[in-house]
């Protein structure tokens, strides 16, 4: 069957927030991207995603959040709103896991 969940809509959509918290309208599909391999300043990024190693660049997939993939084999609703999870963990430094490397929890 067919997928029909908008990308914004999906737990691997990894919105993109720029400046005062404000949400764009695009964001990183977290099972098809990579990511650095270390956050830049106030950068949080999620807990579980693929990194790159040092001196090597990331690969982002940048997707919309009213896009659907039809056949995207990762697609699944979110149980929350991811964004609002991102921009209090920025506020408040989150989480970090044994390398020092920030997460979202």
């Amino acid at each position: 069957m067919a997928n029909t969940i908008l990308c914004g809509k999906c737990k691997f959509y990894d919105t993109i927030i720029r400046g005062a918290e404000k949400e764009t309208k695009r964001g990183w599909c977290m099972k098809r991207s990579k990511y650095p391999f270390r956050e830049g300043p106030g950068q949080v990024f999620p807990e579980g995603v693929e990194r790159v190693d040092v001196g090597q660049l990331a690969v982002p997939f940048i997707v919309r959040g009213k896009q659907v993939f039809p056949g995207c084999p990762y697609a699944a609703p979110a149980a929350f709103d991811q964004a609002e999870q991102k921009r209090e963990a920025q506020k408040k430094g989150a989480t970090r896991d044994t390398e020092g490397k920030r997460l979202l929890s």
